[in-house]
């Protein structure tokens, strides 16, 4: 049985030290708290400094385990394609997959990816975000163009109400990051040969 069968989301958010992957855990977790969602959070540092990997472990109505298993995570939002790639074994059968790239992972995981029926959906949001002269919210823009798919339940408009909450410093260019991101899927329906999508 998928988490997703009993409205269960498990989620890994991944990167770099410096890339807002904190933040981008708390955004999302505080939206599930305000639609009255149960939320277990979990974070573990490789290095603690700036450039080190950062992983969050998010359960949206899930067991009160802190960790999630390897090959049971539904859905992974990785900063870094190669973080992504490194903890690609936490998805489960039929994951989704949203990395912070214009190209998306190695083709030599091509066949694996397929086999497993995991979504690899590729999306430049870091380039996103220099357009907008906000370098520092590509994780804020990540989080916008997740929201447009609906794979955890947390509606756009319920993260624009938290991200204006827990970012009254600079809120005005959070939300432009965020509706970048969300809009930026409506975009790609219109346009299907700008969908940067694999899907396995």
């Amino acid at each position: 049985m998928n988490s997703t069968d009993t409205n269960e989301h498990k989620v890994i958010i991944t990167g770099i030290g410096g890339q807002g992957i904190v933040f981008l855990t708390r955004l999302l977790s505080q939206t599930a708290l305000r639609l009255g969602q149960g939320v277990v959070v979990s974070e573990t540092h490789g290095m603690s400094q700036r450039g080190g990997s950062v992983i969050s472990h998010l359960k949206i109505n899930g067991s009160d385990a802190p960790l999630i298993q390897r090959g049971s995570a539904d859905v992974m939002i990785a900063m870094e394609s190669g973080e992504a790639m490194q903890n690609l074994d936490f998805m489960r059968r039929g994951g989704s997959v949203f990395v912070n790239s214009a190209e998306g992972l190695r083709e030599s995981l091509a066949a694996h990816l397929e086999r497993l029926n995991i979504r690899v959906l590729n999306y430049p949001a870091t380039a996103i975000a220099v357009e907008l002269g906000s370098p520092a919210a590509a994780n804020i823009v990540m989080a916008g163009f997740v929201a447009a798919f609906s794979v955890l339940d947390l509606p756009y408009e319920s993260m624009v109400q938290t991200l204006e909450q827990i970012s009254k410093k600079g809120s005005e260019k959070n939300l432009q990051a965020l509706e970048a991101g969300f809009q930026s899927r409506r975009k790609m329906l219109a346009d299907p040969q700008d969908a940067l999508e694999n899907s396995g």
